[in-house]
């Protein structure tokens, strides 16, 4: 009981507490679990919507988890369980959108009597879930929906047989609408992937494609009333270049007006365009539409993956494609700035190279945003760094190191990072979530992104050791913009903090570029295992957090602090592990007998980690856990399965 309360406690104090670090190599971990995939939406307060796929012993169940701006948890540690309906044997496409009131709306599918159904699920802010698991839609996969200006949804999804785009509608209260949903085909061809917008006088546009061989499409579009009531004659060719009915393109509403940005392939190479669809169905700017960039020979640069943004309040249209070499082993980013009106290019008829074509593999990842009518992006490396870019709107670096840095960690092609997602600029900031693995399983991470272009306060370090009859506690910052200084608190249990002591900050009016060095000496430290942590304030009122060290005062060493439940009757316990320093471990578990149940390779941080391990496959009995370092040490401690 004591364990229950003490991790009770700590998930109510996490949800209270501001949760963004300033550490690059931690970020905030979405949930304890892995994640297979990812969407995200921002509110109009700025908030983060994030859906996930949780991966749960060969079903994928769907959560949503709700950040508020400071980054903390709102549905909970590992966020809201919106279905745990049998998903079929791997993950589809699935897309989400918020309503009027900022609910969070997630178009996906499951399998009922082996047939895959595409539903639509509302969850609302407070984490309730007024549709349950989903409104089902019928038989089909990758859903996509939009919000009417009544606040209802429009959706279009593949049927399964014959392949072919419906479309229909849900009211408030999650009751399909229509008696027939509404089929969209090009003569007798197949048609999929489509996606909607909807417009100021209650239309709607889908664009969608239309199926040749294998996963070659062309790009078509369709307006709707209101009520599913065709508006054109037909369907609109929007291209007649090569699309792929793998992947989803660009798609804004401005008005009654439909802009879509893309890529599509001529010959041996790939051209990117945006294109614009009036009210009308005329394609004003011709067929294929607006060339981003004038590289066209078989030895130039071509454009690959593209995104485009619009301020409703602007005359421009920004967009921002991934290039590569035409072998396609280096890559880089370039930006265009398009005339709303006549599709003009404002940049260089090449694009603007933002970053070069080149062996460090910059690629732009995730949506785009504008401040200030300029692009802010996100995009990694080589390495899988991952970096935020801010423009103005002349195309220029806003920011004077060109981009910041938002996760430090360095990944391979072989364990790349993915499912990058970003949600829009608000309250000064963006957030953008990723999949990784960090040793033990793919789970998301999270990180915000000021559009100042720093993150207040990056802490290096942060460590305490036992000096005689007190506990020194050290840490080293890089930089400092608008800090206040450093609360100094200390906890018995892990839980319970209480403030022992400020140290205001030594950069001057609080900002500095410069590496600083902070110590402080608790000597009342007169326990032996206690707890610490730094509330940095900024100078505006607001706080963040630092990971929590823990010092042991009789002598410093590696220690599985808890396991809960223990014993458990469930499928998932969660360990809570202190190790001193960063360090990787192998992790097993085995029986009474010595025999091994479960094994696995994870990276520590210093201070408190805490991982969530699966044991549905092991039957009830006594069990043992065992850390291996890999500096030689090892901690183990045992639990039992009912």
């Amino acid at each position: 009981m004591k364990i229950y309360l003490f991790l009770l406690s700590l998930v109510i104090c996490s949800i209270a507490n501001a949760q963004w670090t300033a550490n690059t190599s931690l970020n905030l971990e979405l949930a304890a679990q892995e994640v297979s995939d990812l969407q995200s939406v921002a509110t109009s307060d700025g908030k983060t919507w994030i859906a996930y796929y949780h991966a749960n012993g060969g079903n994928y169940d769907m959560r949503a988890q709700l950040l508020d701006v400071n980054g903390n948890k709102l549905l909970g540690a590992n966020g809201l369980l919106v279905s745990n309906q049998t998903s079929g044997s791997a993950t589809f496409v699935f897309n989400v959108c918020k309503d009027i009131f900022d609910n969070l709306i997630i178009a996906y599918q499951y399998e009922v009597s082996g047939t895959m159904k595409a539903a639509v699920a509302k969850v609302n802010t407070d984490g309730t879930l007024p549709w349950g698991s989903g409104v089902i839609l019928g038989d089909g996969l990758a859903p996509y929906p939009a919000i009417t200006k009544t606040n209802e949804v429009i959706v279009c999804w593949n049927n399964n047989s014959p392949s072919t785009l419906y479309t229909q509608k849900i009211s408030n209260t999650g009751v399909l609408m229509w008696s027939t949903p509404v089929s969209i085909t090009v003569g007798t061809s197949n048609t999929t992937r489509g996606q909607i917008v909807c417009h100021s006088n209650g239309d709607y546009t889908v664009v969608f494609q239309r199926k040749s061989f294998g996963i070659s499409t062309t790009l078509y579009a369709r307006r709707f009333t209101e009520s599913g009531v065709p508006l054109w004659a037909g369907p609109v060719q929007l291209c007649n270049q090569t699309t792929s009915a793998a992947r989803y393109y660009s798609i804004i509403a401005n008005g009654n007006t439909t802009y879509y940005g893309y890529y599509a392939a001529l010959g041996s190479r790939f051209f990117s365009f945006l294109q614009k669809i009036n009210a009308d169905g005329t394609l004003p700017w011709g067929i294929n539409g607006a060339l981003f960039s004038t590289f066209s020979t078989g030895a130039d640069p071509m454009p690959q993956t593209t995104r485009i943004a619009h301020d409703n309040t602007s005359a421009y249209i920004w967009a921002v494609a991934t290039y590569s070499n035409p072998s396609q082993t280096e890559y880089g980013v370039f930006a265009q700035k398009f005339d709303t009106t006549s599709g003009a290019v404002q940049l260089n008829p090449v694009g603007k190279q933002i970053y070069a074509v080149s062996p460090n593999f910059d690629t732009q990842a995730g949506e785009l945003s504008l401040v200030n009518d300029g692009p802010l992006f996100i995009n990694y490396d080589v390495n899988y760094k991952i970096y935020a870019t801010r423009l103005d709107n002349s195309g220029n670096f806003v920011w004077p190191s060109q981009r910041v840095e938002l996760s430090s960690t360095a990944t391979t092609l072989a364990n790349p990072k993915g499912r990058f997602a970003f949600s829009g600029i608000l309250n000064g900031q963006g957030v953008a979530v990723w999949t990784e693995n960090r040793g033990i399983q793919e789970r998301a991470y999270v990180q915000n992104i000021p559009t100042n272009g720093v993150l207040p306060v990056r802490l290096l370090s942060f460590s305490g050791e036992r000096k005689n009859n007190a506990v020194k506690l050290t840490w080293r910052v890089s930089q400092e913009i608008n800090c206040d200084g450093y609360q100094i608190e200390k906890s018995e249990d892990g839980n319970t903090f209480v403030s022992i002591g400020f140290i205001k900050s030594q950069a001057l009016g609080g900002n500095s570029t410069s590496s600083m060095d902070y110590v402080f000496s608790d000597d009342a430290a007169n326990k032996n295992n206690l707890y610490y942590r730094l509330k940095i304030n900024d100078l505006d009122g607001r706080f963040q957090y630092s990971k929590v060290i823990y010092v042991n005062t009789v002598g410093m060493r590696n220690d599985i602090i808890s396991i809960f439940p223990n014993p458990t009757a469930g499928d998932f316990f969660t360990a809570t592990i202190y190790t001193e320093k960063n360090k990787s471990g192998r992790i097993d578990i085995f029986d009474a007998q010595g025999k091994s149940c479960l094994s696995g390779v994870r990276n520590f941080f210093a201070g408190i980690n805490n991982f969530t391990t699966d044991i549905s496959g092991i039957a009830s009995g006594i069990y043992f856990i065992r850390i291996s370092y890999a500096d030689g040490t090892s901690a183990q401690s045992s639990f039992i399965k009912k």
